[in-house]
């Protein structure tokens, strides 16, 4: 597959939103996580599925994030990261991660993340956390190839919601000063 060359800028709402409402969030998994409780543990596992499950996540841009970036490839929004740095524990929590669903595993996932750990070490961030679903298997493989950990988990966040009877997957990655930035496989 050929290198493609990605530009990461920060995002312009005037300019962007339209084309970051049409990325295709969509992603097709054959596994899921599963929570298995062993008497005063509780474990989440990862389960084959006997049909692949497809889902697409809405990107909603009046959440409360108060920076973001796109990646771009010939003047064309083909990416988009959302996050906020939470002071009192110095924490960016990523609100959205996406590649549009062609140009996945091209390299503009690590360069869009990577300028966005950047930020967030310059503005004093110890930690980078998201939140995913346990249906997301893909998202948390990618995750783990940028160095996140999942850390914990949820089986209450989505009730009432479109989600009802997901888990949240939490997932963080240190951002301690002097790391060294990942230059390793492509997302």
């Amino acid at each position: 597959m050929s290198r493609v060359q990605w530009t990461i800028r920060e995002f312009d709402a005037a300019r962007d939103t339209d084309a970051v409402s049409r990325l295709d969030t969509c992603y097709t998994s054959d596994r899921i996580y599963c929570v298995r409780r062993e008497g005063d543990a509780i474990l989440l596992e990862p389960q084959n599925l006997e049909t692949s499950r497809r889902k697409r996540f809405p990107v909603d841009l009046d959440e409360a994030w108060s920076h973001a970036s796109v990646a771009v490839i010939d003047d064309e929004v083909r990416g988009f990261i959302a996050w906020d740095l939470e002071g009192w524990n110095r924490r960016m929590r990523i609100w959205h991660f996406y590649i549009d669903l062609p140009y996945r595993r091209r390299g503009g996932g690590r360069i869009l993340m990577d300028a966005a750990l950047a930020w967030a070490r310059g503005a004093g961030a110890v930690t980078a956390w998201v939140e995913t679903s346990q249906v997301n298997h893909p998202g948390i493989v990618a995750y783990r190839r940028l160095g996140f950990d999942i850390c914990g988990f949820d089986t209450t966040l989505y009730r009432g919601t479109s989600a009802e009877g997901e888990t949240a997957v939490y997932m963080a990655r240190p951002l301690g000063v002097g790391e060294v930035e990942s230059a390793g496989s492509s997302v």
